[in-house]
């Protein structure tokens, strides 16, 4: 094993023309803006960032041990481009030697994303399906961050910040750090600094960033071991020896790698699943760890997420069944997408795996099966089913389907009403325990039972809000004096009430937004309607117990029915 050194230039054209690759076995990026940031941060303070590990290799060994190998991601998008794109299975480039990453592909995608490419991240209160959801960004240097007094909230001088070119700060002068490669020597940053009327300071870092850049030998940034005349075997050992205290790779990566190793198109075959599954309907959020967990399932092994649960004949079966297990998954989300759920109304996807496992038993998604579901769902999410001990409960809840004659039983909590769970927990709720939730402010709760309560709304594909019927401006203490509401303790309840589940509906974003601070008696003479409430019911504030009162009675009797308590 050599250790030895290279610029970051030099591993950005290795990666750019094809010497530089990553094995079967490597995850996909996995890191945020935030991170890339904080790894310029620390090359250009010249703190260490970590020695990499590169297995040297031929093109003839690549393709004489049927290696699987990825390229980086140069332009990275959180929805549309965020897995690896499969290198050519004959490589079309002619190198020596070729570099396969195994440890340190975070770090070097990062560099590559930076200085090549750029980062588009889903940004809060935007809806995945929207294109502005991900405006598309570039890092920027702060060439006034060693003389600026300016500091983030954690007290540290904000050197680099991913900006959308529309968006790039005006407090300091920003270099965009992809344009450091237009340089091909230290003349031309000097003639760009006289051109753009650096200072000194300015100048100094903007030098240092060139510098770091072409390093080479003692002065360089990036040091690495090599593996010389290894087999992949030997290679997938020391990989999983590295990256087993879960420091760059997460369990569930080993456990991945572990799986598609060796299977040809296998990584492509999950990582497509998720993608189709997650593009279901409004959306979802699958990940390898709910794929890794099914599978589990369905094999019958221990559903503890470790080594020791994926033997050959485990990985052997999940192989050999994956088909199967793909048609029962695409299958669970087209039930899911029919009841109008997505990512924004599903707290445990661990939920979601008994289900799956009932329909590769046979099961089907009549009728009858999709009102079970919707019960089951309601249920498991409330009363966190599978937030605690969620192994145990999946080893249940396979035990007692493996007893069930799928093919002719409807899906539903029926199946389930024997089952004691860690804590005494069980697959049954009474009206009293729903009406509880009654009394829960506007929250995750309130938008579960508001989409039972609504349930022909698609969430996802239309932006639904959990709006007051009576608007929340209508209960400041001015206005429930004006209407003979002066009791403080009334006033306390009222304001309290107004934001729990018998003041809220679902309304469309923009309908909510055009509602705004309109009255109960303006918005119902304009034509609207209220689901759960009498026409006989006074839509005044000063009325609003009975109105409480009424929709909580209303809402309530329609659950009870709904989940047939």
């Amino acid at each position: 094993m050599k250790y030895e050194s290279i610029s970051i230039k030099k591993a950005m054209s290795m990666i750019a023309q094809g010497q530089m690759y990553l094995p079967e076995i490597q995850r996909n990026f996995v890191w945020h803006e935030e991170q890339i940031e904080n790894l310029f941060d620390s090359i250009i303070m010249g703190y260490p960032i970590g020695t990499l590990l590169f297995w040297k290799t031929t093109k003839k060994a690549v393709a004489q041990s049927n290696l699987v190998l990825y390229e980086f991601i140069k332009d990275y998008h959180q929805r549309d481009c965020a897995e690896n794109k499969k290198a050519p299975e004959r490589l079309i480039t002619d190198f020596e030697y070729y570099y396969i990453v195994l440890d340190g592909q975070q770090r070097l995608s990062s560099l590559y994303i930076a200085l090549q490419g750029s980062v588009a991240f889903k940004i809060k209160k935007k809806w995945w399906n929207t294109n502005e959801a991900f405006p598309k960004k570039k890092l920027y240097f702060n060439l006034d961050s060693i003389s600026s007094q300016k500091q983030d909230d954690d007290g540290f001088i904000k050197r680099f910040k991913f900006y959308s070119e529309q968006d790039v700060s005006t407090d300091h002068v920003w270099f965009r750090v992809c344009d450091i490669i237009n340089f091909d020597t230290e003349f031309e940053v000097l003639q760009y600094i006289t051109e753009h009327g650096l200072n000194e300071a300015q100048s100094k870092n903007l030098l240092k960033l060139y510098k770091i850049y072409n390093a080479c030998g003692d002065e360089s940034i990036l040091n690495f071991y090599s593996i010389d005349e290894a087999s992949y075997d030997d290679v997938l050992n020391i990989f999983v020896r590295i990256n087993s205290s879960g420091t760059y790779l997460s369990k569930t990566d080993l456990l991945f790698s572990t799986i598609v190793s060796g299977w040809n198109d296998g990584r492509e075959k999950i990582q497509n699943l998720i993608k189709e599954m997650n593009n279901k309907g409004g959306g979802f959020n699958f990940s390898r760890d709910f794929i890794m967990r099914t599978c589990l399932v369905f094999t019958g092994s221990a559903v503890n997420l470790k080594i020791d649960s994926f033997k050959k004949d485990t990985v052997d079966s999940i192989r050999n069944e994956f088909d199967n297990i793909k048609k029962a998954l695409i299958k669970t989300v087209k039930m899911l997408v029919d009841l109008g759920f997505c990512r924004d109304n599903i707290s445990s996807y661990n939920a979601l795996i008994p289900v799956a496992y009932y329909i590769y038993r046979g099961g089907t998604d009549s009728e009858e099966s999709l009102n079970g579901l919707r019960k089951y769902l309601v249920v498991s999410f409330l009363k966190n089913i599978y937030g605690v001990a969620s192994n145990s409960a999946l080893t249940n809840t396979r035990a007692v389907l493996n007893k069930t004659k799928c093919a002719s039983t409807p899906f539903g909590l029926e199946i389930f009403k024997d089952i004691v769970l860690v804590g005494n927990r069980k697959f049954t709720m009474s009206r009293d325990e729903i009406e509880g939730y009654f009394n829960k402010e506007k929250s995750w709760y309130t938008f579960l039972l508001l989409t039972v309560l609504y349930p022909n709304m698609k969430l996802g594909q239309i932006e639904w809000h959990q709006d007051h019927v009576h608007p929340y401006t209508s209960f400041n203490i001015g206005k429930l004096r004006a209407a003979g509401i002066t009791d403080r303790e009334t006033v306390k309840l009222w304001q309290y009430q107004g934001n729990t589940l018998p003041n809220l509906q679902l309304l469309e974003g923009k309908e909510n937004e055009s509602k705004n601070k309109t009255t109960l008696i303006e918005w119902c003479n304009k034509g609207n309607a209220i689901a759960y409430l009498d026409d006989a019911i006074s839509k005044d504030i000063k009325d609003f117990s009975i109105f409480y009162e009424h929709r909580k009675l209303r809402m309530l009797d329609e659950l009870t029915r709904v989940l047939n308590l």
